[in-house]
């Protein structure tokens, strides 16, 4: 395969997207994530300075080929400056060289888009898995690489029969959940709202000051926790010592889980040491896999697993046995007007 093919291109073409539209389109989306969902980008603009542009690509019959949602910062005259991160999202499902070769046609696209809505400096993080065809092209559109360590996680196909499921898990990692739930860790699905969200954000900014990581803001979850539609969720598990004083019982441990179209996505854990020694962390967890497919998605995020993942938290999700991916990374550009749309690399595949 030869990357300096751009025969697709020009058969592609960029319009803005309303909430209808996109939702109905979303659906259709597999393994769609949540940085690219319409309700994160409407969180990100009610807690931030970033505006949502949402772009639907459709072929030259007009059917839509492909998603994407960009957080901008424009300003009149003197243009702005521009962030992709997980996009774009194709509508059907491909084999990974075909994925590769019509998302990038796709991604030029929307890069020769950017260009004339004069997005001058433009941060991509495409979802689109790692290879040199892909690091190869994106040099050609002008863009550098802007992080040496690209984002990777692992999904499990939940269209699998529990019991499978089930011994899929590491055996170490089993025998955790089970010990937990027979020293009495008991989980319940909670409203994220009122004091069950005050105790999960006291306790994941405690996490954030005792082990210096930046991680989410308060107010984007607060607002996160907001936003509801079709296939989306917030949905917060609590877990509990059952051999504790019900009355006033503090949970042990709390989880996370945002649904996205067919797919969920691990956002937040925490345990106390009780929950700790109680192996809570495993129970969660597995009650949150255990839940996800009893609503009817297909995949199951374990929410982010590369270099930068601390050691025992890398451990604890490789115990999932949950398929890898890694995508090409972060990279940079400035599309400036003078400089060509495209410079094709000579790298054959």
């Amino acid at each position: 395969m030869v990357i300096n093919k751009q025969e697709n291109t020009e058969k592609l073409y960029v319009a803005e997207i309303s909430f209808l539209e996109w939702e109905s389109l979303w659906l259709k989306i597999p393994k769609a994530n949540l940085l690219q969902s319409w309700h994160y980008g409407t969180t990100k603009e009610q807690t931030s300075n970033w505006r949502a542009c949402r772009l639907v690509v459709s072929d030259e019959n007009g059917r839509p080929v492909a998603l994407a949602q960009w957080l901008v910062r424009a300003w009149p005259i003197v243009g702005g400056i521009a962030r992709l991160n997980r996009g774009p999202q194709l509508l059907d499902s491909y084999s990974d060289e075909e994925g590769m070769r019509v998302g990038f046609e796709v991604l030029k696209k929307l890069v020769d888009e950017a260009r004339k809505k004069r997005w001058w400096v433009v941060q991509i993080a495409p979802e689109l898995l790692h290879s040199d065809y892909l690091r190869e092209g994106l040099k050609g559109l002008g863009f550098h690489s802007a992080d040496p360590i690209a984002w990777a996680s692992g999904l499990i196909d939940l269209m699998k029969e529990e019991s499978k499921l089930l011994m899929q898990l590491d055996g170490k990692w089993r025998n955790c959940m089970r010990k937990g739930e027979k020293l009495g860790v008991i989980v319940k699905k909670e409203a994220a709202a009122g004091n069950n969200l005050e105790m999960l954000i006291a306790a994941y900014t405690g996490l954030q000051d005792a082990r210096k990581f930046e991680g989410l803001s308060e107010k984007l979850i607060r607002n996160l926790a907001t936003q509801s539609g079709e296939k989306w969720s917030f949905d917060l598990f609590m877990a509990f010592d059952s051999s504790s004083n019900i009355t006033n019982n503090e949970p042990i441990g709390q989880l996370v889980l945002i649904r996205h179209g067919d797919t969920v996505s691990y956002l937040i854990g925490i345990t106390n040491d009780k929950g700790r020694q109680m192996q809570a962390n495993s129970v969660l967890l597995w009650h949150s896999i255990i839940y996800a497919k009893s609503i009817g998605c297909h995949w199951f995020d374990i929410g982010g697993l590369n270099a930068r993942t601390t050691k025992g938290i890398a451990k604890f999700k490789k115990g999932l046995n949950a398929t890898p991916y890694e995508l090409v990374g972060e990279w940079r550009g400035y599309l400036f007007p003078w400089q060509r749309f495209y410079k094709p690399q000579k790298t054959v595949l």
